[in-house]
C-alpha cells in the first residue's frame, strides 16, 4: 500500500480539540470558577438539572482528538512523526478515563468502556493501518475524519447546561476559549471531510 503524505489538517484538528478540551469552556469573571471542558465532564455529574445532557459527552473532544491524531500518525512517512502523533493520540484519549478509584463504580462504567474502546481504536488505526499491506487508506481516512464533527454535540450541549451552572453560581457564564476552539475544530473537520470526499471522487 502506498501511503499518502501526512495531511497537515488532520493533526491540526486533533491538537485543536485537545487544547480546547483542556481550556476554559465556562468562562467566569473569577478565573478560579471557570471550568474546562474536561472539568465539565465531572462537574455536571453534581449540578442539579444538568442531567438533561449526559456528562460523558464532554469527553468526546478528547476521544475524537485521539482518533484524529492516530489517523494522522498512520498516514505519516517518518517514524519520528508517527511516534510523536501516537503518543499524543494515547495521551489525549486517556483524558476520558475516570479516576482510578472509580473504575469499578457503575456510574462511571460507560465512560470507562468508551475510553477503553477508543484506546484500542487508536492502536488499531495508528499501528494496524500503517502496517496494512492492502487497505483503502483514503476511504478509512474519510470515514474517521468525520468523527471530530461529533464535537459539535458537547459544544451545543454546553449551551444546554449553562443555565443550570449559572443558577448554581448565581452569576453569568460566557463560552470560553476552549469552547470556541472545539467549535472551530468541528468546522475544520466538516471542511476537511468534504474536501477529502471530493478528492476521492
Amino acid at each position: 500500500m502506498k501511503r499518502p503524505g501526512l495531511d497537515a489538517l488532520t493533526p491540526v484538528i486533533g491538537v485543536t480539540m485537545l487544547i480546547g478540551h483542556l481550556t476554559a469552556w465556562a468562562q467566569h469573571k473569577t478565573a478560579a470558577l471557570s471550568l474546562t471542558g474536561h472539568e465539565l465532564g465531572e462537574f455536571t455529574n453534581f449540578t442539579p438539572g444538568a442531567g438533561v445532557f449526559a456528562n460523558e459527552w464532554f469527553y468526546l473532544p478528547a476521544w475524537a482528538a485521539g482518533l484524529a491524531l492516530a489517523i494522522a500518525a498512520a498516514r505519516s512517512r517518518r517514524p519520528s512523526v508517527w511516534l510523536t502523533l501516537m503518543a499524543l493520540a494515547v495521551a489525549s484519549t486517556q483524558f476520558g478515563l475516570p479516576r482510578f478509584e472509580r473504575w469499578t463504580n457503575p456510574a462511571f462504567r460507560l465512560q470507562f468502556i468508551v475510553t477503553a474502546v477508543c484506546l484500542i481504536a487508536v492502536v488499531v488505526l495508528g499501528v494496524g493501518l500503517r502496517l496494512a499491506k492492502s487497505a483503502d487508506a483514503k476511504a478509512l481516512a474519510i470515514a474517521m475524519a468525520a468523527l471530530p464533527v461529533l464535537t459539535i454535540v458537547p459544544v451545543t450541549g454546553f449551551l444546554a447546561v449553562r443555565p443550570f451552572i449559572e443558577t448554581l453560581y448565581r452569576d453569568t457564564l460566557a463560552p470560553g476559549l476552549g469552547w470556541w476552539l472545539c467549535a472551530l475544530a468541528s468546522v475544520l473537520a466538516v471542511v476537511h471531510t468534504i474536501a477529502m470526499a471530493r478528492r476521492r471522487g
